[in-house]
């Protein structure tokens, strides 16, 4: 009978593997927006809102995610700082904390700046990215959440990746 056990403990071990391994838990799903030469990664569960050549837009019950893209705007450092924190500002974000800078390391290639705060108790962040390759293509990503959602937020911003 314990040969039995251990045979079907290693089974079930064998299945589990297998059933993680197919993806079947996979919690993200990469959206390629090509004429903003970039790509990121949401939850398996959003619902995408809008997508179009001036917004894209993507939500579930506890994340919303926007991408404002805009061109030729040809910010300095400290232009890209200013213009996201007057962004943030003017959307009604309020408590704002210090800039992060973003650098080519942290964030796959593209460089920019990450504001925190809030609005109406909800945590946001805003993010203004350039990638180096297209300094022409300017993305300012908003998002808003949940509290305890932190970890998925920041997996969705860090995926963005240059195309």
């Amino acid at each position: 009978m314990k040969k039995n056990k251990k045979f079907s403990f290693a089974l079930l071990l064998t299945l589990l593997f297998i059933f993680f391994a197919s993806g079947v838990f996979a919690q993200m799903k990469v959206y390629n927006w090509e004429p903003y030469k970039t790509k990121f990664k949401v939850p398996d569960n959003f619902r995408v809102t809008e997508s179009s050549g001036t917004k894209w837009s993507g939500t579930n019950s506890d994340i919303t995610l926007s991408i404002y893209p805009r061109k030729d705007e040809k910010l300095s450092a400290s232009g890209m700082k200013a213009a996201l924190y007057q962004w943030a500002v003017d959307n009604g974000v309020k408590n704002i904390g210090d800039a992060t800078d973003l650098d080519s390391e942290k964030l796959n290639g593209y460089w920019g700046y990450l504001y925190e705060g809030n609005i109406d108790g909800f945590p946001v962040g805003t993010m203004l990215i350039v990638d180096p390759d297209y300094p022409d293509i300017s993305l300012y990503i908003w998002v808003s959440y949940r509290s305890g959602m932190e970890d998925t937020v920041i997996d969705i911003l860090m995926s963005f990746t240059p195309i």
